[in-house]
Order: structure tokens, then sequence, then C-alpha cells
């Protein structure tokens, strides 16, 4: 069963600033971590579940997942019963804990 995947506007968001971000020293480098996050992210159309529920879901309400590009972590959500992953932030490992207010 192909799930659909389903990039938020915040998301898309983060992707951006990062890949600015990373530009700034070098675009080659930032073209292609931007590349290969795209591809990470569309594989989250087969067997999603597959990657751990995160620590913060207990206070988040909702079982968020995550899987790791460098050092960013990609955070989403399945829809099981309509088959969609919802992409809601790529956060930098290095940054606090995600709140409520994150994921919204």
């Amino acid at each position: 069963m192909a799930f659909s995947v389903v990039l938020t506007h915040r998301a898309q968001l983060d992707i951006d600033e990062y890949t600015l971000f990373i530009a700034e020293s070098s675009p080659t480098e930032a073209a292609r971590w931007k590349s290969t996050l795209e591809t990470l992210i569309l594989s989250l159309d087969t067997i999603p579940g597959r990657f751990s529920i995160i620590p913060e879901s207990a206070r988040l309400k909702r079982p968020y997942r995550s899987v790791n590009h460098h050092s960013h972590r990609v955070i989403f959500r399945i829809d099981e019963e309509a088959e969609v992953v919802y992409v809601v932030r790529v956060y930098h490992g290095a940054r606090k804990r995600l709140t409520p207010a994150d994921v919204q």
C-alpha cells in the first residue's frame, strides 16, 4: 500500500530556510542536501511506520515519527485511514525538543 506524502507549509519553510543557510557556504552542497532530502521525504510513501515515534509525542498528543537527514529531523505523522503521511517539520537536531506550537 502506497501512502500519499503531503508537505505542510511549515515544513516547506523549514526546507527553504535551511537550504538558503547551507547555500551561503556552498550552493552545490545546498542543492545536494535538498535533493537527497526530497528523495527521503518521497520514500515515506512506503512503510512510513518503519521509523520510530519521537520522544516528544506524549506532549504533542499525537504519535509523530522522525527520520534523520544529516543533522536534521524530518518530523511526520501518519493518517493510516486516509493513507497520508504529513511531513510537519524539518527540524535541526541541535534545537530544543518540539512543542505543540512547533507542529501546528
